[in-house]
């Protein structure tokens, strides 16, 4: 059995890996952008990502060191 990520998988791989961003990750895995905007909601309401503090991009939740934000 041959286990392939979905295009939405390859997409948020895209995202962390590459840092692309949504609209480019979407594109270049074939899929609409709301696809993506959609799956990266789910994502972050599971807390497997979420906004950076400093620029705001989407990363792996645990990559997020708040112990070194001012203020957290």
């Amino acid at each position: 059995m041959d286990l392939e990520m979905s295009k939405t998988q390859d997409a948020l791989r895209l995202m962390r890996e590459k840092g692309l961003t949504p609209y480019a990750a979407a594109k270049e895995a074939g899929i609409t952008p709301t696809t993506l905007y959609a799956a990266i909601k789910r994502e972050e309401a599971k807390g497997t990502m979420a906004a950076c503090p400093c620029c705001g991009s989407l990363v792996q939740a645990e990559k997020i060191d708040r112990s070194v934000l001012k203020g957290e």
